[in-house]
């Protein structure tokens, strides 16, 4: 049964569609839908068409479902599983979404494209996108955990514990030569700036403004620089100075960049 209304809406007419298309369904008869949207990108174009088949048996990990959850019909990838819920992400997305099985519809098997092609969802090549769909997801995941709000309270006492260590430890002596150059630039001034590209990051949720945020971090890169002065064993170096003042900008502009892409898809 061919069906060419969106996976998106919220009208009676959307919701007397999805009904028609979960009758179907339950009869054991496939459906062509048309799929719309950018959640699915690289997998899924917004030209596509999906052949939605019946889920007779368990869904597995990497399999692209279509599930309804408070009455909106979705088109997403099994990522994984927490106890009885199932874990759903779009290949573009970086949230998820939780659903139980009663709430799984069918399992997407074949995809028709804008130029005529189709694509079968058992073959080699579209397990190959899976895996590579599936990397992903743990990659974002993993970023979600670590550099979100909790992850960030976790990892902050650490972070300026390394740094600190880092800055004021006796390094000069370890024999690590650190004066030579790296495509141009002094590997000492690189490693003054990569690490303080993450302070920005875990200042964030104690400062307010973000222009604040920046003046802080800066601050933090020249109290730590400043520090090295009192040390016999260490010195200050105005180079190192604005090294860490550019690590700290490449941070800042990276978590302004975020900040702007996350109020967008809001």
């Amino acid at each position: 049964m061919n069906h060419n209304v969106t996976l998106k809406g919220s009208t009676d007419a959307y919701r007397a569609y999805f009904g028609l298309v979960r009758e179907q369904l339950e009869a054991g008869e496939s459906v062509k839908l048309a799929f719309g949207g950018t959640s699915m990108l690289p997998t899924l174009n917004a030209t596509d068409k999906i052949v939605a088949s019946p889920l007779e048996d368990e869904p597995r990990k990497g399999d692209v479902l279509l599930f309804c959850i408070d009455g909106r019909y979705i088109v997403h990838r099994m990522v994984g599983r927490d106890g009885d819920m199932y874990l759903m992400q779009g290949d573009h997305n970086w949230g998820t979404e939780q659903v139980g099985r009663d709430g799984l519809l069918a399992r997407i098997v074949a995809v028709e494209h804008a130029d005529g092609s189709r694509s079968e969802c058992g073959n080699s090549e579209w397990q190959r996108k899976s895996r590579c769909a599936l990397a992903r997801s743990r990659a974002r995941r993993l970023a979600v955990r670590w550099l979100g709000r909790k992850g960030r309270r976790q990892l902050r006492p650490w972070y300026f514990a390394a740094l600190a260590f880092l800055m004021w430890a006796p390094l000069n002596g370890v024999g690590i030569p650190l004066d030579n150059y790296i495509l141009g630039l002094r590997a000492d001034h690189l490693l003054h700036a990569s690490v303080y590209i993450p302070c920005t990051l875990f200042l964030m949720d104690v400062i307010g403004p973000r222009w604040l945020v920046w003046l802080a971090a800066v601050g933090v890169g020249l109290i730590t620089e400043g520090g090295q002065w009192m040390l016999p064993f260490r010195g200050f170096d105005i180079n190192d100075l604005f090294a860490n003042a550019i690590g700290v900008t490449l941070g800042w502009l990276v978590v302004l960049a975020f900040k702007k892409r996350k109020s967008r898809r809001a």
